[in-house]
């Protein structure tokens, strides 16, 4: 399911109280990261500054949220996230995603509801013997506050203690019924649920061009997904296009039309053009193992394809016309590496990571299409990029070690103290490889999950402001006891300090 709250899928909720997007601005909340890391803000800039497009956030109580860059003008989409009504069911939502005239946002609602458990209160035992093993964690709270500790391994026994607690059975939570909604983004009328299921939750959706449609990716019984069509308006019933193990799409930016990867339960692959209009499917080729690829991508005119095929010992990444076949070759790699792709916004040139097996990024690298030649930008492990509106610029997230940022680091280490996962978020210049280290941060982890498959995400969802001047991200920072999820909003060029906006796990910009 793409990425619920982690403080709401753990928390107890509320049945939905209200399917309707209330349009009154909320008052903002006072969000802070803790005082070593308070960033000075200059108020008058604050007043006067351009406010450019809107920013979609998933809340830390699993709510969607929009507001401006500066983190006013606030408005709720939903309301009745991460609330209970003590029949242990919660209400979260997920993954904003813009529509392509940033007057709409499509998010998903899943309702959790918690497995049973027995608790039994043992009341003055002789002994109690605890194993702690190599991850155990003790919490210990007072009147004073909360103290985390992690001891080490071995058996301790306590004597006599006053009372043991036992939990029996578990604290998961499952999706009892999952939702996809498409709401006004000024929050001027009530959001539309245009697709309803106990059987299947949502995976992943994004708009077509013309914004009429929206492509969901849903799964179901035995981990079978079925990539769909739904239409954003009342009484619109959901069209089935294929149903398998896998799929994986990209919407033809200058035509009505997908370009599809589809796994069959059986393990085939297929490449696929689908026709929208009357749900047609054409299979341009087919293979009995999956290609290097986990999204095919149309050239940005929509009139070439981009995929990978199979060439003795190695992959190839080709240019293929619209039936499939290989115009050209544009290079070739490990027969079991996976290549994640994006073609800039501003025409011939491609960002790439060649990913080894067993690795979770790679080194970035731009081509030019037209002359074939190819520009190493960072050599490091990158876990994702964004290509600027523009294509000036990209931005770029690589794995990082907390105890490499170097003392002079010019940019901002937001690295908590706690262990955690550390990325780098740059900004690169594909034109003359300058490159400006702005974080060393640990990403939320719903930020994490969607780096895990960025390539898919990256069709529908970007963290550039419409002009390409700035960036939002989001991190976690505290203790383990007290990590919060923070939205920071950031100059691509860091000359001016970042701002916080407010407290949550996902954020993106709307494309206008």
């Amino acid at each position: 399911m793409p990425f619920p709250s982690t403080r709401a899928a753990l928390a107890l909720a509320a049945v939905l109280v209200g399917l309707s997007a209330c349009g009154t601005p909320a008052q903002r909340p006072r969000v802070e990261l803790p005082q070593e890391f308070r960033l000075p803000q200059n108020e008058l800039i604050t007043l006067f500054e351009m406010r450019v497009g809107r920013i979609a956030i998933v809340t830390e109580d699993g709510n969607i949220v929009t507001m401006d860059q500066t983190g006013g003008n606030t408005i709720p989409l939903t309301q009745d996230g991460g609330q209970t009504d003590g029949v242990g069911e919660l209400v979260a939502y997920s993954l904003p995603v813009w529509s392509p005239d940033g007057q709409r946002v499509a998010f998903a609602r899943q309702t959790f509801r918690r497995s049973s458990m027995r608790t039994t209160i043992e009341v003055r035992p002789r002994a109690v013997t605890i194993e702690r093993g190599p991850d155990s964690i003790v919490i210990e709270e007072s009147e004073e506050g909360m103290r985390t500790e992690t001891p080490g391994e071995g058996t301790v026994v306590e004597e006599a203690p006053e009372r043991v607690i036992i939990q029996r059975g578990t604290n998961a939570s499952f999706v009892s019924s999952s939702a996809l909604y498409v709401a006004d983004a000024a929050g001027r009328r009530p959001m539309r649920e245009v697709f309803f299921s106990r059987q299947e939750h949502p995976l992943f959706f994004d708009w077509s061009p013309s914004g009429d449609q929206l492509a969901l990716l849903t799964r179901g019984e035995q981990g079978r997904v079925r990539l769909q069509l739904v239409e954003p308006r009342d009484g619109a019933q959901p069209r089935a296009l294929f149903e398998g193990r896998f799929a994986a799409w990209h919407w033809n930016p200058r035509a009505p039309s997908l370009l599809a990867r589809l796994d069959s339960i059986s393990g085939r692959s297929a490449l696929a053009l689908l026709n929208p209009a009357d749900g047609s499917l054409t299979r341009l080729s087919q293979r009995d193992q999956p290609p290097a690829f986990l999204a095919p991508a149309f050239s940005p005119d929509g009139q070439f394809l981009l995929i990978t095929r199979r060439e003795g010992d190695e992959q190839a990444l080709i240019l293929a016309d619209m039936r499939g076949e290989a115009r050209r070759t544009l290079l070739r790699f490990d027969a079991s590496a996976r290549i994640s792709f994006a073609w800039s916004p501003a025409g011939a040139k491609l960002a790439y990571v060649i990913q080894q097996p067993g690795e979770s990024g790679g080194p970035l690298r731009v081509m030019d299409v037209n002359s074939g030649e190819r520009t190493l930008l960072v050599n490091r492990s990158v876990v994702a990029f964004f290509w600027a509106p523009d294509g000036a610029r990209i931005a770029v997230f690589s794995e990082a070690e907390a105890d490499e940022i170097p003392p002079d680091f010019k940019g901002f280490d937001f690295t908590p103290p706690m262990p955690a996962p550390t990325y780098l978020l740059e900004v690169v210049d594909p034109a003359t490889r300058a490159s400006r280290k702005l974080f060393y941060f640990a990403p939320t982890n719903a930020f994490q999950q969607l780096a895990a498959e960025f390539d898919r995400y990256s069709r529908a969802v970007t963290p550039w402001a419409p002009d390409g001047r700035k960036l939002v991200f989001t991190l976690t920072y505290g203790s383990i006891a007290q990590a919060r999820d923070f939205v920071l909003e950031t100059e691509a060029s860091g000359s001016i300090a970042p701002r916080v906006i407010g407290n949550g796990s996902l954020a993106f910009w709307s494309p206008r």
